[in-house]
């Protein structure tokens, strides 16, 4: 979009308005989230993270063990698909290679033959608890020279700015 204005639409019907928050403010907050990926994307993140298993396991994979790790109940391979916003397909192929590592177990779920429930391994718990270390390690270190006042203050606001993304999504 061409000009000095800054719009926002509403997912249900698409109409723009004016947004009361100034255009460049916008727009660094947009670069800060795009590098904010873009760093989180970096092979040098990458190896941090997973350490001598980058080779072997990948970020996908960690996200789906932390997804059946915090699940309330072990979630079926469609569950997963959602919460990671994946297609089916991607997310029963990243599940098919954490099972065959020996990460992960599909159990028949009791009231349908046909589906499954993931459950972790001891494997899959004893890498999660070592990759979950690694990360808290990246973090510390980006933040380690910061008040933890601020460190709550970042974390408030981004679950604030998520929850906005959120409800832009299902707005009326």
């Amino acid at each position: 979009m061409c000009g000095t204005h800054t719009y926002m639409t509403t997912a249900a019907d698409h109409t723009l308005a004016p947004s009361p928050l100034d255009p460049a403010v916008l727009d660094r907050l947009d670069d800060a989230l795009v590098e904010v990926r873009r760093v989180l994307q970096r092979p040098g993140h990458r190896r941090a993270v997973l350490g001598e298993l980058a080779g072997t396991v990948g970020l996908q994979a960690i996200r789906v063990l932390r997804l059946v790790e915090r699940a309330e109940h072990a979630p079926t391979i469609g569950a997963v698909a959602e919460a990671l916003v994946v297609d089916p397909s991607t997310a029963s192929r990243t599940v098919d290679r954490a099972v065959a590592a020996g990460l992960l177990q599909r159990h028949a779920c009791s009231d349908d033959g046909r589906r499954a429930r993931l459950h972790l391994t001891g494997p899959g718990c004893a890498l999660l608890a070592e990759v979950s270390a690694r990360r808290r390690a990246v973090l510390a270190r980006a933040v380690g020279d910061w008040e933890p006042a601020d460190v709550d203050t970042l974390h408030v606001l981004l679950e604030r700015l998520l929850g906005g993304f959120d409800a832009a999504e299902v707005a009326p």
